[in-house]
């Protein structure tokens, strides 16, 4: 009886452990971005604003990102957030993602994506580079 409480105790154990690692994984969020015709896009500055930041870009587009990264050879930008840091206080974050053209009061163009990004999972956003009809 003691081997069987202790064999429980043990296999109690290893799956506690297995959920707290999962906890400490970081989330990714790999941003596609494409031209109007569907190609990809490389060499694009991408930004990610978190909550906070996002409602102050939108009064002001000049406002320095949270992170930024640049699309690859592939058109994807990286973006890997570390759950001490970025969930510490919540499983959850709601994150944009912005491509910006020009900036200030007038003669720019934005296209943007936002997601709610969960601690330990994988997020993919598309953002395609639609030009603005005259």
């Amino acid at each position: 009886m003691k081997k069987i409480v202790i064999l429980l105790s043990a296999i109690l154990f290893m799956v506690a452990c297995e959920k707290g690692n999962e906890e400490a994984k970081e989330a990714k969020v790999v941003v596609s971005v494409y031209d109007e015709n569907g190609k990809i896009a490389t060499g694009v500055p991408v930004k990610m604003y978190n909550e906070k930041d996002y409602k102050i870009f939108e009064k002001d587009n000049l406002t320095l990102p949270t992170a930024s990264a640049q699309t690859n050879e592939s058109g994807i930008a990286t973006f890997t957030l570390p759950q001490e840091e970025w969930f510490a206080t919540q499983s959850q974050r709601f994150l944009t993602f912005v491509v910006q053209e020009g900036g200030g009061p007038v003669n720019y163009q934005i296209w943007s994506a936002g997601k709610t990004v969960e601690a330990g999972k994988i997020i993919k956003i598309e953002i395609r580079l639609t030009q603005f009809p005259n």
